[in-house]
């Protein structure tokens, strides 16, 4: 026999969901808004995606120096040209950065994105 309680509890999610920008350990897919899939990226942080993507190192901002993103958005010249932050897909979460190096290697491997210069984060002995 089971009972199905009607308590407060089960009505809702036991946690709330962090915004996008606080998510960490992720892997993570975005592309141009304009050029769409032909001017994808994926990669990986430890760190809050606001972090990678707008610190001093970060792929959007200014002063950062071999970003895909930003040399994109140069190359291409067009003002429409942009990464929404908002519209990042969110591929895989991890605790350990390992984990986070194989998935993000595995994606490289097999779904090759145009921005991306390196073909894995880690060796993979696939057969």
């Amino acid at each position: 026999v089971s009972t199905q309680s009607t308590g407060l509890s089960n009505m809702f999610a036991y946690k709330d969901r962090l915004p996008l920008s606080c998510r960490s350990s992720v892997v993570y897919y975005t592309q141009c808004a304009k050029c769409g899939p032909s001017a994808a990226y994926v990669g990986k942080t430890k760190n809050t995606l606001h972090e990678r993507f707008y610190s001093s190192s970060g792929h959007l901002h200014p002063s950062s120096k071999n970003s895909a993103l930003l040399g994109h958005l140069d190359s291409t010249g067009d003002p429409e040209c942009e990464f929404i932050f908002r519209d990042i897909k969110i591929l895989d979460t991890a605790k350990h950065d390992y984990k986070l190096r194989y998935v993000e290697s595995i994606i490289l491997k097999y779904e090759k994105q145009n921005l991306n210069t390196q073909e894995r984060s880690i060796p993979l002995n696939v057969v």
